[in-house]
């Protein structure tokens, strides 16, 4: 009986808020560190305080913003109100009184759910319902609130590691957007800083083209005005030796005539010969100058669009519920209840040798099928075992010994003795690796044709198979396991 109390004290304990020590109104969970309580008594507790405050209980810093509403919670303390059990029991087993008959409740009537008396038993109301021992509905309908609360524990523990798990992956993702922020910025100071030096480079040499002609000019110019003036002097003279008489136009004649054909050449001169016009050309390039302009502005918006690219990539990455398909699983392969995990048997099982069963090696698919998107899991290794992980296209080979490759269709990675191998054709060479992940991330971008796997605690990337083309097949999760050792490889 005592034991059956302090069941009955626990389910109480439950249910009930820690801050006004009543069963749970509108309870909502803090994300952060689990504890439940009212939302109206934490409101209270927290006061006008800002977005950031503390977890009554365990004193952890927490968002406001953050609370989530627990409905299922909710739902057990209702049943538990309706099964009337915040009155507990009394010692021996006993319950209350019935209010119309003034006995003992001590059945239970499943067709009305409440409890009754011997007296209620016998009347017309409960004559053709079932009706069990009170103690022995106790008992039943605490096991399935149990197990309704494990379920429900088991549901918040794999929603608070999503949560943590979304949370590192977008601080991962807001670093290298931070990273490529500064690149950008960067990148267009160099450009900027590139462009005001061309451009007063530029200007300093037109200005000095611009000196050039203007002394060449000047030169020509003054070059012009002495022959201008030669000419004039010789023009004004044979205007006075025409209009001479004869006698005095006769006389000196020779030398007039000499005067002429001492002029100067009368030929255009060339102020501004055709290679300094190439030069000036050729330094004010300005052609080249515009490619490398375009050129880095082009280098500028790939760092965007990759950016853009990385952002989309992680909204539309979705975590895969993998769960093994044990109609290819391999006679000596061993699968939890729940598909979740697998192991190596002592010895192959008696299993049907259907088309879909692999039979030579101890390989297994998961039941998921991806034909678009981004999608990942996760899988627990262990420090021992060999294995693969992966993903295989359906119309993978079955029976037989199937070489592991891309052009075989399978994208895996392998764990052989301390080394890992990327499962190519040839075999690659052992992957540099920091520390031997215990957990490894399969990441398949079907659109992208890529297959990455990476350390699924420090995010350290291992390998990654790109170019593939997967367009109109079928992919599957694909596992092998040599050998376990100590630990079952575990999805998760």
């Amino acid at each position: 009986m005592a034991a059956a109390g302090g069941h009955i004290q626990s389910l109480r304990d439950e249910a009930t808020c820690s801050i006004c020590l009543e069963y749970f109104k509108d309870p909502v969970t803090i994300p952060e560190c689990g504890h439940n309580f009212c939302r109206s008594c934490l409101i209270q507790c927290w006061g006008e305080s800002e977005a950031e405050a503390s977890c009554p209980q365990c004193r952890e810093r927490v968002q406001r913003r953050s609370l989530v509403s627990n409905r299922q919670l909710a739902n057990v303390v209702e049943l538990i109100v309706n099964l009337s059990l915040q009155e507990g029991k009394e010692e021996g087993g006993k319950g209350g009184v019935c209010e119309e008959h003034q006995e003992p409740l001590k059945l239970f009537c499943k067709e009305d759910e409440a409890p009754i008396c011997l007296v209620c038993d016998r009347s017309k109301d409960h004559k053709h319902h079932e009706v069990i021992p009170l103690k022995e509905a106790f008992e039943e309908y605490k096991g399935e609130i149990c197990s309704h609360l494990e379920i429900l524990r088991k549901e918040r523990e794999e929603i608070l590691a999503y949560q943590a798990a979304l949370d590192k992956e977008s601080k991962d993702l807001l670093k290298l957007t931070e990273t490529e922020r500064l690149k950008t910025v960067e990148k267009f100071r160099e450009l900027r800083q590139f462009l005001e030096e061309q451009e007063k480079r530029l200007l300093t040499h037109v200005e000095e083209v611009e000196k050039e002609i203007a002394g060449r000019r000047d030169e020509q110019l003054a070059g012009l005005f002495r022959k201008l003036s030669s000419l004039e002097r010789i023009i004004q003279e044979m205007e006075e030796k025409r209009q001479q008489p004869a006698n005095e136009l006769l006389q000196d004649v020779r030398r007039t005539l000499e005067r002429y054909e001492e002029r100067e050449s009368p030929e255009k001169p060339l102020a501004f010969p055709p290679e300094l016009r190439n030069r000036i050309l050729e330094s004010c390039d300005l052609n080249r100058l515009m490619e490398n302009t375009v050129k880095q502005w082009e280098d500028a918006l790939l760092y965007r669009k990759q950016i853009q690219k990385d952002v989309q990539s992680f909204r539309n990455l979705q975590k895969a519920n993998v769960t093994l398909d044990p109609d290819t699983a391999h006679p000596s392969l061993i699968l939890s209840e729940d598909r979740k995990s697998l192991s190596r048997g002592d010895k192959p099982q008696a299993l049907p040798d259907n088309p879909e069963r692999f039979n030579a090696w101890p390989s297994v698919l998961g039941r998921e099928a991806f034909t678009a998107g981004r999608h990942f899991w996760e899988v627990t290794v262990g420090s021992g075992g060999r294995w693969a992980l992966g993903v295989a296209r359906k119309s993978l080979q079955r029976k037989g010994v199937i070489p592991l490759s891309p052009e075989r269709g399978v994208w895996a990675v392998w764990k052989l003795g301390e080394e890992y191998l990327a499962c190519t054709s040839p075999v690659s060479s052992p992957l540099s690796l920091r520390e031997k992940p215990r957990r490894m991330r399969v990441t398949l971008d079907y659109e992208g044709g890529r297959v990455s796997f990476s350390d699924a605690d420090s995010g350290a990337e291992l390998y990654t198979f790109s170019g593939a083309s997967f367009s109109g097949e079928t992919l599957l999760p694909f596992f092998l396991l040599w050998e376990n050792y100590k630990t079952p490889l575990i999805i998760s």
